[in-house]
């Protein structure tokens, strides 16, 4: 736990109480090991978090990008909400409605304003 949920600060604090704990060599390559091993943890978690905003960002461009070729002017408080989703889910969903919906209306997201 000492990787996860903390400042760097108190990581690297930490870290250094850790290893300055450890009385034996082979001991010492544990920690050395568990050291690498967390960061590693966190470099994936900040390459899956920035994938997942990344996937955010392009269903959010895609969907504004198809209502205005399809409906032309797009109301700004419908703009905002798909801009505002953070949500895959929703705004797979409103890119499935989007291959059928003959108005805008029909993609309900007038209705989360």
């Amino acid at each position: 736990m000492l990787y996860h949920e903390r400042s760097d600060s108190e990581q690297r604090r930490l870290q250094q109480i850790m290893e300055n704990s450890v009385q034996n060599e082979e001991t010492r390559q544990e920690v050395m090991k568990m050291r690498k091993t967390g960061a590693e943890a966190l470099m994936e978690r900040g390459r899956t978090e920035g994938r997942t905003e990344a996937m955010v960002q392009t269903r959010r461009q895609t969907l504004v990008r198809l209502l205005r070729k399809r409906f032309g002017s797009v109301p700004s408080d419908v703009v905002s909400v798909v801009e505002a989703t953070d949500d895959v889910d929703q705004l797979d969903n409103w890119l499935d409605l989007f291959a059928t919906a003959q108005t805008l209306e029909e993609l309900g997201i007038a209705q989360q304003v």
